[in-house]
């Protein structure tokens, strides 16, 4: 194998090896001379191109390439980098460059800043993605994808169906919007995909999903935007309504390329978690922040059962005084009259009072957090662990706020008369009924009741026990298939460690402690057990809870 097959991720492995050692040690370690006329440009620093392609080869094979085995030049190196949609400083501008417009109706702009600014959790989209999960995953160490979708055209001959049918990885793109361009990207990888492209977008007012999709990289957002009419006119175009492949002629006077523009760093659902984790720093008392804790609960719950973002005061004091009555011994009605206001102090809500009468909620970024099943999940858990721990019923507590199915992993709340009942014996009607039964009766004897974790064979009074588990819980929120491809053999122990955000199971099929990370276990597979690894995923990306800082 030579540089050319190197990828994309070897690279980023070689520029972080090189961030790591400084430029003069890693040169010298690999025995490379600097590099003087083709250098990459990331993140706003520059590297010796040819090092750290020669470098990326060892994390491919494990071999590096020596200076002498390849060429450095434009034609190689160079042009390899920037097919890998990497900027190489001395390179020529792209030759092929397409206008994207990025659209007004139909959510354009929206769909613009959460999958091409802020980017896809792909663990939240693995089974609509299918086939196309593994490269992207291959693009995306992070797991959060930069993604751009259109739709198909209804004519072949339409200058979009063209343009589309050019595309190739390495081309750039040029986002348009208002008489303006607004960013830029590279092309990593083309697919199409129509049950992604509606899981990820949804679709358009005439029911087209956005099924021509592209993987982006290098995104670079222009701040200011740069006014698009010039180098439109110029190139004998109006607008750019659909997209389409510039002409020869369209030339662009952009920020130069190897600048450092600083990008404002996006609120990410880290920063909020860390903030729900700690709420108010200057409160120390455990209770007020139990407080603000349930609190923030009903407000969720709210926007969860009823669509419904913002609370007059008088809502608020009604919803949240009748829960603190129930769960925090009615601290009375000044108390939650008090809460409306301060919790703004948690940097998580906020008060608008633009209003005739103050309504209040949680604040814009953080409502565009929430609308993710996982960030939910995430947040109503980290509220869970850290604030209400104290709260024996906690599983009624969100039943109650209409949040029953983020109790648990597996979707479901405590059954009647049982809060332990395993799959097998929920109470179900009919057939489904009787599939769950045989689901759960197919995994544990498939493994002789023994755990796909840690090994217990449990006996009992009355022979052997194990549970089934769901890896993706049934129903809402998270919509997990009855079928044995989703399902897990475990003794009770493991079962509620999995199923309450406990543990989870690794890349490397490590089960791990969820709070830090020590090994606990191994994913035990049978040759006959096709568990989908995509539910796996979706289960680690509703565990994680960030410490506080």
């Amino acid at each position: 194998m030579g540089y050319a097959d190197v990828r994309r991720q070897d690279v980023s492995a070689a520029i972080a090896e090189y961030d790591e050692l400084g430029k003069d040690a890693f040169l010298a370690k690999y025995r490379y001379a600097e590099a003087r006329q083709y250098l990459l440009v990331h993140g706003g620093r520059r590297y010796d191109s040819k090092a750290i392609v020669g470098v990326a080869h060892r994390h491919l094979t494990g071999t590096a390439l020596t200076p002498d085995e390849f060429s450095g030049g434009r034609a190689t190196v160079g042009r390899h980098l920037a097919a890998l949609g990497f900027r190489v400083e001395g390179m020529a501008p792209p030759g092929r460059v397409f206008l994207q417009p990025r659209g007004l109706r139909d959510g354009g702009a929206a769909h613009f800043a959460n999958t091409v600014v802020k980017g896809v959790v792909l663990a939240e989209h693995a089974e609509a993605l299918g086939p196309d999960l593994a490269a992207l995953e291959a693009l995306y160490p992070d797991g959060v994808a930069k993604l751009w979708g259109n739709t198909a055209p209804k004519y072949g001959y339409h200058a979009k169906a063209k343009a589309l049918a050019a595309r190739r990885v390495g081309d750039h793109v040029l986002f348009h919007a208002e008489h303006a361009f607004v960013a830029e990207a590279v092309i990593l990888h083309l697919f199409d995909n129509e049950q992604a492209a509606a899981s990820i977008w949804g679709s358009d007012r005439q029911g087209r999903t956005f099924t021509h999709m592209a993987a982006l990289g290098d995104v670079r957002l222009y701040d200011p935007p740069l006014d698009a009419r010039p180098a439109l006119n110029a190139a004998g175009l109006g607008t750019v309504r659909h997209f389409m492949q510039a002409p020869d002629a369209f030339r662009l006077e952009s920020p130069a390329r190897d600048s450092t523009v600083a990008k404002p760093r996006l609120f990410s659902a880290e920063d909020m978690l860390n903030r729900l984790i700690t709420l108010d720093r200057d409160q120390p008392a455990e209770r007020i922040r139990k407080r603000q804790a349930l609190a923030l609960l009903w407000t969720i719950g709210q926007r969860v059962a009823h669509r419904k973002r913002w609370h007059s005061e008088e809502d608020f004091r009604s919803g949240v005084g009748e829960l603190l009555r129930d769960f925090d011994d009615d601290p009375g009605p000044e108390v939650v009259a008090d809460l409306f206001w301060h919790l703004q102090n948690t940097d998580v809500w906020t008060v608008d009072l633009d209003n005739t009468d103050p309504l209040a909620g949680f604040d814009d970024e953080c409502d565009r957090l929430l609308e993710s099943v996982v960030v939910r999940t995430r947040a109503i858990t980290a509220l869970r662990s850290r604030h209400l721990n104290r709260i024996a019923e906690d599983e009624d507590l969100l039943a109650r706020l209409g949040l029953e199915g983020y109790a648990r992993a597996s979707s479901r709340s405590k059954p009647a008369g049982d809060r332990e009942a395993p799959v097998s014996r929920r109470q179900r009607s009919g057939d489904t009924a009787e599939r769950i039964r045989s689901i759960a009766e197919e995994v544990t004897a498939l493994y002789d009741d023994t755990c796909q974790f840690c090994g217990t064979r449990l006996l009992t009074g009355v022979g052997f026990h194990s549970e089934a588990a769901h890896i993706r819980g049934l129903g809402e929120p998270h919509r997990g298939p009855d079928h044995i491809s989703n399902a897990l053999c475990l003794c009770p122990n493991c079962h509620a460690q999995f199923d309450r955000f406990g543990i989870y199971v690794d890349d490397e099929g490590v089960v791990r402690l969820v709070h830090n990370s020590e090994e606990v276990g191994e994913l035990r597979r049978h040759p006959d057990h096709d568990i989908d690894d995509a539910h796996v995923r979706y289960h680690r990306s509703l565990c994680h809870i960030t410490p506080p800082a």
